[in-house]
């Protein structure tokens, strides 16, 4: 879980950090440097418009759950 203040704090800190700084992040795919600081604006202002206390994060993506469809009928 992430509290509307340390989402505000992580995008803050994306939008002002460089191309190399972000690519450097351990976590980061190569992929998502360019977008992760405009990704994580829209989330920050979805949370403030809705007044949304926190949003729950979560290392899984579709694929797992495409995965997890095939294996368990009927999931949805």
């Amino acid at each position: 879980r992430l509290s509307a203040a340390q989402v505000r704090e992580i995008t803050e800190r994306l939008l002002r950090s460089t191309h190399a700084e972000r690519a450097a992040i351990p976590v980061m795919h190569p992929g998502r440097v360019d977008v992760i600081g405009a990704g994580a604006l829209i989330l920050h202002v979805i949370m403030e418009r809705l007044g949304l206390p926190e949003v729950v994060v979560s290392e899984h993506d579709i694929l797992d759950g495409i995965a997890y469809s095939l294996v368990e009928p009927g999931a949805q």
